[in-house]
C-alpha cells in the first residue's frame, strides 16, 4: 500500500511539471516581454526545485519496495522447498490431557472422551471385647481391606476392575459337612450346621464393562440409560451400596449383612431422572464371594440310593456316580429411589427394592449367604469374628445316605440333597433425611423363603434312619418342615457433624450401582491448617432369624431343659431315659420352625476425616439382647442372655 501511494505522488508530480513547462513556453512565446509572465515562470521554477527532492525520495522507496518483494519471494520459495522436502503434513497433535494426583492417579482428555484412574484402599482394624467373646476373639488386629482398582471410560464405554488382597479364604467349617478338625461318629459331625464365621475373601470384587450412549437419552432423563455386565453390586439397600471408604460406621448393620445380596455376576440397566429419581434393574447369578463358586452336588434323586465309592486320580471317597445336576442359582433385583427435596442443605430420600432368588439345586455348600442366612455375621465388629446367629442349611444341604454292608463293595455314605428351598423373595424399604449438619437414615428388610415341606421332612427321616434310630428320641437332625420361613431386621442411624459438614452435599445419584453417598465435603481440611471433619454417629439395629411357633422365653427355656439333660451346662449326664426324652424335646423344638437366633445392638462412634482419602473411626457396639440359634455349632457356646461390648477402631487410606 505504501509503494502504491508513492507511485501516485510521482505521477501527479510529473503531470504538474509537464503542465508548468508547457504553460511557461506558451506564455514566453506570446508575451515574452510581459513582466507578470516572468514572475509566474520564476514561481514555477521554484516549485520544480522544491519537488525534485521528493522525486529522489520516491525513487529510493521504489527501490526498497522491489527489494522487499524479492525477499518475500525468496522466503516463500524457501518455505515451499522445505515443505516439499518434508513431505505431506502429519496428523494433528493429540488433544491436551488433564492429570491429577489429588486422589490417586487420574488422567482425562480435555474433551472428556477418555479417562483413566488407578485407585485403592487400605484399612487397618483392631479391637477388643468387654465381656464374653463367644466364639470370637477377646482382642484382635488385622487388615479389613487391601484393594487396588482400575477404572475409566472411552465414550460411550466405561469399566472397573477391583481386587482385594486381604482376608484369603479359610474354611474351618462347611455347612452339613464333617469339620476340618476331625471327630468320630455321625452323631458328632451331624450337628455342624454353620459355615465359618464372618467369611471375608480376598479376590475380585467389582469387575464389569458398561455402556452409556447418548442415543439412549430421553426428555425425562438427566443422563442416557446405562448398562453393565460383569461382577457388580445388585442395587438393593442404601447401606449395602455405601462404599466402605465413605461409610460412617465401621461395619454395616446386622440385617443388611444378613439379607442384602451384595455383588454377583450379571447384567444390569440404570436410569437417572430429571426430577431426582432413579431406577436400577438387573439379572444375576454366581458371585466371587460365594462359599464355593463351582456348582454343588445336587439332588440325590438323580442317583441311586447307594453309590459305590471311588478313590482314583487322587480323589478320595468320591461317589463313583456323582449326582451333578440342576443349574446355578439366579436372581433378579430392582430398586427405585426418589429425592423430593434436594439442595445443598436439605435432603429427603425414599427408596424401595425387591429381589427374587431361584436356587435351583444350590445348597449352603456353595450359596451359604442365602441357604444359611446369618452364618457370616460378625456382630458388627468383624475384626473380632464373633458370630452369635445363623440358621441350618435351609436347602437341606448334604446328607449321609444308608450304606449297609455289601461284600466286596465300598459304598459312599455322603451325598447331596438340596431342593428344600423353592424360591426366596426379599424386600427393602429405605429413607434418609439431612438438614444442614444433622443426618438420619433407616431401613427395614425382609426375606421370605418358600420351602418344600415334603423334601425337608424326607431329609430329616433319612438322617434319623442313617443313625439307626428306632425313634426320633435317638437322634437329632434339624430340618424343619414348615413351608415358609421369614426373617426380618432393620436399623436407624443418626449423625451429627460437629464441624458443620452437610451430608446432603455428598448425595450421589450418578453412581452406577445406584443412589448412595460419596465423599463428605470437608469444610476445613487439616492439610490447609484446619481440623478436618469431626462427627458423632449412633445406630440401633436388630435382626430376627427365628420363625416358628416357639418364640421368646419359651423357646430357650425348653432348649435349656433339654441341654441340661445332656450335662452341657456342667451338670452330670442324665439317665438313658432322660436323654431320650431330652432328645425328643430338642427334635420337637428344632423342627417346629427355623430358629437362627435374635440379636439387638446399639452402636456409638466418633469419626475424624482430616482430609479426603484419610479417616479414623472408633465404634463401641453393645449387645442389648441376644437369643442363640439352634445351629448346634460345636465351636460355639450357648450365649443367650449375654451382653458383650465390642470396641473397634479403623484407620483407612483410600485414593
Amino acid at each position: 500500500m505504501k509503494a502504491r501511494g508513492w507511485d501516485m505522488a510521482i505521477t501527479r508530480f510529473n503531470q504538474s511539471l509537464a503542465l508548468a513547462t508547457v504553460g511557461a513556453l506558451l506564455s514566453t512565446t506570446g508575451q515574452a516581454a510581459d513582466s507578470a509572465t516572468e514572475a509566474r515562470l520564476r514561481m514555477l521554477e521554484a516549485e520544480i526545485a522544491r519537488l525534485r527532492p521528493l522525486e529522489a525520495e520516491v525513487a529510493k522507496l521504489r527501490h526498497e519496495t522491489r527489494g522487499a518483494k524479492a525477499q518475500a519471494t525468496i522466503a516463500t520459495n524457501v518455505a515451499n522447498a522445505a515443505v516439499v522436502a518434508k513431505g505431506p503434513p502429519g496428523p494433528p497433535p493429540p488433544p491436551p490431557v488433564f492429570v491429577s494426583f489429588r486422589n490417586g492417579l487420574f488422567v482425562e482428555t480435555a474433551d472428556k472422551a477418555f479417562s483413566f484412574k488407578i485407585g485403592g484402599r487400605l484399612f487397618v482394624d483392631g479391637g477388643g471385647t468387654v465381656g464374653s467373646p463367644g466364639n470370637g476373639w477377646q482382642g484382635n488386629v488385622g487388615f479389613g481391606q487391601a484393594r487396588l482398582e482400575v477404572e475409566g471410560s472411552f465414550r460411550p464405554w466405561f469399566y472397573k476392575i477391583q481386587y482385594d488382597f486381604a482376608n484369603s479364604t479359610t474354611q474351618l467349617w462347611n455347612t452339613n459337612l464333617p469339620n476340618a478338625n476331625g471327630g468320630t461318629g455321625l452323631q458328632f459331625w451331624s450337628r455342624n450346621y454353620v459355615t465359618d464365621r464372618n467369611f471375608l475373601w480376598g479376590g475380585f470384587r467389582d469387575a464389569y464393562l458398561g455402556l452409556q450412549d447418548p442415543r439412549l437419552s430421553h426428555p425425562l432423563l438427566a443422563e442416557p440409560v446405562y448398562f453393565k455386565i460383569g461382577s457388580q453390586y445388585e442395587s438393593f439397600s442404601l447401606e449395602a451400596l455405601a462404599s466402605s471408604k465413605y461409610r460412617d460406621t465401621i461395619e454395616r448393620p446386622l440385617a443388611v449383612d444378613a439379607i442384602a445380596p451384595f455383588r454377583h455376576i450379571g447384567v444390569a440397566a440404570g436410569m437417572i431422572g430429571k426430577d431426582n429419581w432413579t431406577a436400577h434393574f438387573g439379572l444375576y447369578s454366581l458371585s466371587f464371594q460365594d462359599l464355593n463358586a463351582r456348582p454343588v452336588n445336587t439332588s440325590s434323586g438323580n442317583a441311586g440310593v447307594l453309590a459305590p465309592a471311588y478313590s482314583g486320580y487322587g480323589v478320595k471317597n468320591a461317589n463313583w456316580y456323582q449326582p451333578w445336576g440342576g443349574g446355578a442359582y439366579w436372581e433378579t433385583t430392582g430398586r427405585v429411589t426418589w429425592a423430593p427435596i434436594l439442595d445443598e442443605h436439605r435432603l429427603v430420600h425414599l427408596g424401595v427394592a425387591g429381589s427374587y432368588h431361584q436356587p435351583n439345586n444350590a445348597t449352603a455348600y456353595s450359596d451359604d449367604r442365602n441357604s444359611a442366612p446369618g452364618n457370616r455375621l460378625g456382630s458388627e465388629a468383624n475384626v473380632l469374628g464373633t458370630n452369635f446367629l445363623g440358621t441350618t442349611d435351609l436347602s437341606c444341604g448334604r446328607f449321609a445316605q444308608s450304606a449297609p454292608f455289601v461284600a466286596g463293595v465300598s459304598l459312599n455314605q455322603y451325598n447331596a440333597a438340596g431342593n428344600c428351598i423353592k424360591d426366596i423373595e426379599k424386600v427393602d424399604l429405605e429413607a434418609a433425611l439431612s438438614y444442614e449438619n444433622f443426618f438420619v437414615q433407616g431401613e427395614w428388610l425382609m426375606a421370605n423363603y418358600n420351602r418344600n415341606t415334603s423334601a425337608a421332612q424326607q431329609f430329616a427321616l433319612t438322617q434319623l434312619a442313617q443313625l439307626g434310630a428306632a425313634s426320633p428320641t435317638q437322634g437329632l437332625f434339624i430340618s424343619p418342615g414348615n413351608s415358609n420361613y421369614v426373617t426380618t431386621g432393620g436399623y436407624v442411624q443418626g449423625e451429627w457433624w460437629i464441624t458443620g459438614e452437610e451430608k446432603a452435599q455428598s448425595y450421589d445419584m450418578k453412581d452406577k450401582n445406584g443412589v448412595t453417598f460419596g465423599q463428605l465435603k470437608i469444610k476445613d481440611p487439616f492439610m490447609r491448617g484446619g481440623w478436618g471433619a469431626w462427627g458423632l454417629v449412633g445406630r440401633w439395629s436388630v435382626l430376627n432369624l427365628n420363625n416358628g411357633p416357639y418364640q421368646g422365653a419359651s423357646l430357650y427355656n425348653n432348649l435349656a431343659v433339654a441341654n441340661n439333660a445332656f450335662g452341657l451346662f456342667g451338670g452330670l449326664p442324665g439317665t438313658p431315659a432322660q436323654i431320650a426324652n431330652a432328645t425328643l424335646l430338642q427334635n420337637v423344638i428344632a423342627n417346629s420352625g427355623v430358629y437362627g437366633g435374635y440379636q439387638q445392638n446399639v452402636t456409638a462412634g466418633v469419626n475424624w476425616y482430616p482430609d479426603n482419602g484419610i479417616a479414623f473411626q472408633f465404634n463401641a457396639t453393645h449387645v442389648m439382647s441376644l437369643k442363640s440359634p439352634l445351629n448346634w455349632n460345636n465351636q460355639s457356646s450357648y450365649e443367650s442372655g449375654s451382653h458383650p461390648t465390642f470396641l473397634e477402631m479403623r484407620a483407612k487410606v483410600y485414593f
